[in-house]
């Protein structure tokens, strides 16, 4: 995994939040698991039930390729 290392003003609130729902410790894992979810979030949003789910195994796989 490649890291990289910046300096960012982060609400402490928020920090709190996300580290409370994700239940991680520390601001890095904190901050890396949450863009991990934005990203899986955002794979979700295009999900298809017919199509990944009750289509054919070539439909499926040809869901999956978009991402």
């Amino acid at each position: 995994m490649h890291m990289t290392r910046t300096t960012v003003d982060v609400d402490k609130r928020a920090l709190d939040a996300a580290r409370r729902e994700l239940g991680t410790n520390g601001l890095s894992e904190t901050v890396n698991a949450a863009l991990r979810e934005a990203a899986r979030h955002r794979v979700l949003k295009g999900f298809d039930v017919t199509r990944d789910i009750d289509g054919t195994p070539g439909e499926v796989a040809a869901g999956r390729e978009r991402f």
